[in-house]
């Protein structure tokens, strides 16, 4: 079953933040992925005709597994059931041209095949949350390298701070931001994203 939605975070580690070249945020950017861009393991990343620079970002996934509004800090890993690592692909030349122009960004986030995620495990199979290193490689390369540890916003805060605005339901996905390193990448490239301890997810890009 896909999720109702998809709440991503933005700018939530401060390296990452450093090589956008943005200020240090207040409150983490927050914006939604349709689950139609959703694909799994050793399937394709489509490159539209037209878009120019696409890139990788790799984050660990929180899956719901109960409804929850106005969650407390104290409470807010109760209401996660699973974790995945998820590949949040970005048209870049697109996502920059709207934010030029002052207009959302969603149509360069959410574009099909732009959402590779490894099939959930239990979240008790995991250690601390806070502690996960992601890793992700290009054709072998390592392109990214963090640890969660390294968000400027942890997790509990995350999930309490996104309810408060919206109800997260039963099997809603929350992607909690990406590390350093992100670039792009092309047709025929073999990208492979990992959170150890968590999973790991391949696709081709064409």
């Amino acid at each position: 079953m896909k999720p109702g939605k998809i709440v991503c975070i933005g700018w939530n580690y401060s390296s990452h933040v450093s090589e956008l070249d943005f200020e240090m945020p207040e409150a983490p950017a927050v914006f939604l992925k349709p689950s139609s861009c959703l694909i799994s393991d050793n399937e394709d990343i489509v490159i539209p005709e037209g878009v120019t620079n696409v890139q990788h970002e790799v984050e660990l996934a929180l899956v719901f597994g109960r409804n929850g509004r106005n969650i407390p800090e104290s409470e807010a890993l109760s209401y996660i059931s699973h974790v995945a690592v998820f590949n949040d692909v970005s048209a870049r030349d697109m996502q920059s041209k709207a934010r030029s122009e002052g207009n959302p960004w969603d149509l360069s986030k959410g574009i099909d095949t732009f959402g590779p995620m490894s099939e959930p495990i239990p979240v008790d199979s995991v250690g601390d949350l806070q502690n996960l290193d992601l890793e992700l490689t290009v054709n072998g390369e390592v392109r990214q390298s963090g640890n969660t540890c390294d968000m400027i916003f942890p997790i509990p805060w995350l999930i309490s701070y996104v309810s408060r605005f919206m109800t997260m339901e039963e099997g809603d996905v929350l992607i909690t931001g990406t590390p350093e390193g992100v670039s792009e990448i092309k047709r025929g490239d073999v990208v492979i994203a990992t959170v150890k301890g968590v999973g790991t997810i391949t696709n081709r890009v064409v």
